[in-house]
C-alpha cells in the first residue's frame, strides 16, 4: 500500500514538472519569436537606410549628368529619382516610429535631405535658365557633397542605433535562454528520476527477464531518437552554412555595386569637372598629379569592385570571369598560374557559376597565404554532365593532422569548410589531396538538376559585355 501511494505521488510530481518544462519551452519559443521580429525590424531599417542612400546617390548623379549635358531626358530621370526620396524617408520614419531616438535621427535626415534637394533644384534651375557655364555649378556641387557627408553621418548613426538595440535584445534573449535551459534541465531531470522511481516501484515484482526486455526496448528507442536528433542537427547546420554563404555573397555583391555606382561615380564626376579646368593649368604639374591620382583611384575602385563580385561572372559566364580573376590575382601576388579554362558552348546555371568562382577565389587565396608556392595549375572542364574544377599548387602541402581533422570532423578552418558546404549544397563532391609536393583541390558538380535561367539578384547590376572588356583592358 505504501509503494502504491508513493508511486502515485511521484507520478503526480513528475507530471507537474513536465508541465513546468512545457511552459518554459513555450516561453522560450515566444521569446525567440520576439527576437526574430526584432532582428527583422532592424534588418528592414538597414535596408531602408541603404535604399535612402542609393536613391540620394542616384538623384545626385542624374542631377550632375543633367547639369553637364543639359538633355531633357536626363532632367526627366532626375525628377523621377527625386520624387522617390520622400517615399523612402516616409517609410523609414514609419518603421522607426517606436524609437524616439530614431525619430530624432529621421528629423535630422529629412532636414539634410531637403536642404540638399533645394540645392539641387537651384542648380537645375540655373542650368535650365541657360546661364553660361559653369555659372556657379562647381560651388553647388561641392556644397552638395558636404550635405552628402551629413546625410551619411545620420544614416550611420541610425544604423548604429539599430545595432545597439539589436545587441541589447540579443543579450536579453540569451540570458532568458540560459535561464530557461537551466530550469528545464533541472525539472526534466527531476521528472525523469521520479518517473523512473515510480516505474521501479510498480515493476519491482516482475521477473528479471521482463525488466531486461523493457530496458532493451527503452535503449533502442533512445538510440533512434539520438540518431534522428543527430541527422536533424546536421541538416540544420548545413542549412545555416548555406544561408551564411548566400548572405556573404549578397553582401559582396551589394558592396561591389555601391563602390561602382556611388564612389566610382563621384570620382568620375570629379574627373569630369577637373577636365573643364585643364586649359587653365596646362603647365601646372600639381594639376597633372591630381589627375593622375584621380585616375589611379578610379582604377583601384573598379578593381576592388570587380574582386568583390566581378561583373564578368554575370555577363560572360564562369570561364571569362575565372580567367580574368586568375590573371589579375597572378599580377598582384606574383603567383605564376597555368590556366586550362576553355570557353563553354553555353552558360552554366548562375548558382553553379557563383559557387565555382568562390571555390577558385578561396583556393588561390589559400595558396598565396599558406602554400608558399610560386606556381599553380587551374583547370576546368565539363564532361558527361559534370563540371569539374581543379586547383593544384606546388607548395609545402597541408599538415596531416589538419587534413585528417578536416576529413573526419570538417574543423580545419573557415575556408575549406565554406567551400565544402557550397559544393555539398549543390549536390557535388569536394576533394582535397595534399602531400609534401603540394595540394590539389578538386570540385565535381552535376549539371542536370540546375535551371540555367538567371536569378533576378544575379543580374541586378549587369552591364554590357563591351563594358566588361573595357574594364579588363583598363
Amino acid at each position: 500500500m505504501l509503494s502504491s501511494s508513493t508511486a502515485k505521488i511521484a507520478f503526480a510530481i513528475a507530471i507537474g514538472l513536465l508541465l513546468v518544462c512545457a511552459l518554459l519551452v513555450y516561453s522560450t519559443l515566444s521569446n525567440f519569436t520576439k527576437s526574430e521580429r526584432a532582428v527583422e525590424h532592424s534588418q528592414r531599417v538597414r535596408e531602408l537606410l541603404g535604399e535612402t542612400e542609393s536613391e540620394i546617390a542616384t538623384a545626385a548623379r542624374l542631377r550632375l549628368i543633367y547639369v553637364l549635358n543639359g538633355e531633357s531626358e536626363s532632367y526627366a530621370q532626375y525628377e523621377q529619382s527625386v520624387s522617390q526620396i520622400p517615399i523612402v524617408l516616409k517609410e523609414l520614419r514609419r518603421t522607426t516610429a517606436d524609437n524616439p531616438v530614431q525619430q530624432t535621427n529621421c528629423d535630422r535626415l529629412e532636414a539634410a535631405v531637403n536642404t540638399r534637394i533645394q540645392l539641387w533644384e537651384r542648380s537645375v534651375a540655373l542650368r535650365r535658365s541657360g546661364a553660361p557655364e559653369p555659372a556657379g555649378q562647381p560651388q553647388m556641387t561641392r556644397q552638395s557633397l558636404e550635405f552628402a557627408n551629413d546625410i551619411v553621418a545620420v544614416t550611420h548613426a541610425m544604423g548604429g542605433e539599430e545595432s545597439r538595440l539589436l545587441k541589447a535584445r540579443t543579450q536579453s534573449a540569451h540570458l532568458h535562454f540560459v535561464w530557461a535551459v537551466a530550469v528545464i534541465v533541472v525539472t526534466f531531470t527531476a521528472a525523469v528520476l521520479l518517473l523512473l522511481w515510480q516505474y521501479k516501484l510498480l515493476r519491482s515484482e516482475l521477473r528479471a527477464r521482463e525488466q531486461a526486455e523493457a530496458a532493451a526496448v527503452d535503449s533502442e528507442q533512445k538510440a533512434h531518437q539520438a540518431e534522428r536528433a543527430a541527422l536533424a542537427s546536421r541538416a540544420a547546420i548545413g542549412q545555416l552554412s548555406a544561408r551564411l554563404l548566400k548572405l556573404q555573397d549578397d553582401e559582396r555583391r551589394r558592396f561591389s555595386r555601391e563602390l561602382h555606382d556611388s564612389i566610382g561615380q563621384y570620382l568620375a564626376a570629379t574627373k569630369m569637372m577637373l577636365s573643364t579646368l585643364e586649359s587653365n593649368h596646362e603647365n601646372d604639374s600639381r594639376y597633372a598629379e591630381c589627375v593622375k591620382l584621380l585616375d589611379q583611384s578610379i582604377k583601384e575602385i573598379r578593381t576592388l569592385s570587380h574582386l568583390l563580385h566581378p561583373p564578368g561572372l554575370d555577363e560572360a559566364g564562369f570561364s571569362a570571369a575565372a580567367k580574368w580573376y586568375a590573371e589579375e590575382f597572378g599580377k598582384r601576388s606574383g603567383l605564376e598560374l597555368k590556366l586550362d579554362i576553355p570557353e563553354l558552348p553555353e552558360r552554366l546555371a548562375p548558382v553553379l557559376e557563383l559557387a565555382l568562382f568562390r571555390v577558385l577565389q578561396e583556393s588561390l587565396t589559400n595558396i598565396h597565404r599558406h602554400a608558399k608556392s610560386k606556381s599553380a595549375d587551374v583547370s576546368f572542364q565539363v564532361i558527361a554532365g559534370h563540371a569539374t574544377l581543379s586547383i593544384a599548387d606546388h607548395g609545402r602541402g597541408i599538415p596531416d593532422e589538419v587534413l585528417n581533422r578536416f576529413r573526419v570532423a570538417g574543423t580545419s578552418g573557415v575556408g575549406l569548410g565554406g567551400m565544402r558546404e557550397r559544393v555539398r549544397e549543390l549536390g557535388g563532391r569536394f576533394e582535397v589531396e595534399s602531400c609534401a609536393q603540394g595540394t590539389c583541390v578538386r570540385v565535381t558538380v552535376p549539371l542536370k538538376q540546375f535551371d540555367k535561367s538567371a536569378a533576378p539578384e544575379a543580374r541586378a547590376f549587369t552591364r554590357a559585355p563591351q563594358a566588361f572588356a573595357a574594364d579588363r583592358k583598363s
